[in-house]
């Protein structure tokens, strides 16, 4: 867990995440931003899903143009489900 850019930035010396789940609103920046640091930081294209209860379709746009998954809160258990199942089963596919 981070609560901010600074935070994510540092817990990924610890290790390399699988996926990123990002509150789209933060107390300084937002989810997107985080994203994309992490994503130039590790020059990797890591998933990631936008969590967020704006709706509007600026902030689609927005995880649209930056290649993230979007889910409105709350989030269903089972959305978040099955958005992780197929992740794994891109990268099954990909082995």
């Amino acid at each position: 867990k981070a609560e901010d850019l600074t935070q994510a930035l540092a817990r990924c010396g610890e290790a390399m995440p699988d996926v990123v789940l990002a509150d789209y609103h933060l107390d300084r920046g937002d989810g997107l931003e985080v994203v994309a640091a992490l994503r130039k930081r590790l020059g990797e294209p890591l998933p990631a899903l936008l969590i967020t209860a704006d709706r509007s379709p600026e902030v689609r746009e927005k995880a649209l143009v930056a290649s993230v998954a979007i889910l409105g809160k709350p989030v269903k258990p089972a959305q978040l489900r099955a958005f992780l199942m197929r992740l794994k089963a891109k990268r099954e596919a990909a082995e």
